[in-house]
């Protein structure tokens, strides 16, 4: 028997399939207790970019320096997610989860304390590793209380704390750092993760696969070689490249707009970190709406979901190319809200097919190396790469990666969804 038999051959539960042992309330407890947590784990990790400038300015940093910070921050991620997937079949995802969720917590309020380019590569790290425990935990744990039919909907509510997070970092932090210094924007934020850890104590644990009518025979456990089986299936393997080039789309075209935006029009960092913040914000119902309906229309054909990504980031893709091309700070701006719009509409998505393409028993360890791959692409390569751009041809220029990372994205769903249909036709 392969790894792969080993670790998805299900027995019935005896439950109806779809039902979780999870009250109704104990469901949406955890999705608001998972979507807090998320929220802020996502400020965390774009509050760098909303502090840029005057972090720059204080600590003398070039772009590719400060690129180098984000790179190394992934890296400890990187490095984290595997590790935590094997954690949790030892402990439990709740003790991982609750465990890092501090860690990350008391390293963000760290990042106050630094001084130099040293230390503040330092914090960043220990943050972005204990996020990573997050990253590949919550997917897993939101599937087993919801099945596939509300699945898609949950996960697009579970995206949305990428955009309040990134709202918060940009708006909340920024506007910190104007009257109070940077410092203490760190200092503040760090705070909310120690509250919500106390939150998730007393959450209680899903079975897995059982909102999907089953009982994993050995979910705890399994060795390396029988989780590094997630990496020969295809479609996973497929989604998972696109997904990484997508955050790698996201953590360029639109982390660094209001860098863009000061230096290309002038616009003081304040405004231009208040004008996404003030988009992420607005767009918000664009996820929940396509969640439900993705969920509702294309959730039970197996082109449907690639094929609504690949649409809505070839579109993402056009609308920041016009809005970095563009002489009129107006056309810039209001395309760039299309843009957010665009690839904010089937966030959800994203989620639900790292978690579909993967046997149940490999759930944790899909979302790890969902979070491993996509955050060394978009987290290290990416910002590193913008970085050097920025420093040698200028950031105008620079930032057009941001489009290409999301048109290459949108071609590779194109291809799954095509492979999709295709499997579909031959049965």
């Amino acid at each position: 028997m392969s790894a792969t038999q080993m670790l998805s051959s299900p027995v019935q539960d005896g439950s109806a399939p779809g039902r979780t042992d999870a009250s109704g309330t104990v469901r949406t407890r955890s999705v608001v207790v998972m979507l807090a947590t998320g929220t802020v784990a996502a400020m965390e990790s774009m509050i760098l970019s909303g502090l840029l400038t005057p972090i720059k300015a204080d600590l003398h940093l070039s772009d590719t320096a400060f690129g180098s910070v984000m790179a190394v921050s992934t890296l400890a991620g990187v490095i984290g997610a595997p590790l935590f997937a094997l954690l949790t079949g030892r402990f439990g995802r709740k003790a991982v989860l609750v465990g890092t969720v501090i860690l990350w917590s008391l390293a963000s309020a760290g990042s106050a304390l630094a001084g130099g380019l040293p230390t503040l590569i330092l914090w960043r790290a220990l943050t972005s590793f204990g996020i990573a425990a997050y990253l590949g935990i919550a997917p897993g744990w939101l599937a087993d209380l919801y099945d596939r039919k509300a699945r898609n909907l949950v996960f697009a509510l579970f995206m949305v704390r990428n955009k309040l997070g990134s709202a918060l970092a940009f708006g909340l932090a920024g506007w910190i750092a104007a009257r109070y210094g940077w410092h203490q924007a760190f200092l503040l934020t760090g705070l909310p993760g120690l509250v919500l850890a106390l939150f998730l104590l007393f959450l209680p644990e899903p079975r897995p696969g059982h909102a999907d009518g089953l009982s994993m025979e050995a979910p705890r456990g399994a060795s390396w070689k029988q989780q590094l089986a997630v990496l020969r299936i295809g479609p996973y393997v497929t989604h998972l490249l696109a997904f990484s080039l997508f955050l790698s789309g996201m953590m360029t075209a639109q982390m660094w707009l209001p860098p863009f935006l000061h230096r290309v029009h002038g616009v003081d960092n304040l405004h231009a970190t208040g004008f996404l913040s003030t988009v992420l914000l607005l767009t918000l119902p664009a996820g929940p709406l396509g969640g439900w309906l993705t969920g509702r229309y294309l959730a039970h054909r197996a082109w449907g979901l690639p094929a609504s990504l690949a649409a809505t980031t070839l579109m993402a893709a056009v609308l920041f190319t016009i809005s970095f091309c563009t002489g009129s700070l107006r056309v810039s701006e209001i395309t760039a809200l299309g843009g957010i719009v665009a690839f904010g509409s089937t966030a959800g998505s994203l989620t639900t097919l790292l978690i579909e393409t993967v046997p149940v028993a490999l759930r944790t360890i899909s979302g790890s190396f969902g979070a491993m791959a996509s955050t060394a692409v978009s987290g290290f390569f990416a910002p590193w790469l913008l970085g050097a751009l920025s420093d040698h041809y200028g950031l105008a220029h620079a930032i057009l990666i941001g489009p290409l990372f999301y048109a290459c994205a949108g071609l590779l769903w194109t291809g799954l969804a095509l492979h999709s249909l295709v499997r579909k036709t031959a049965a």
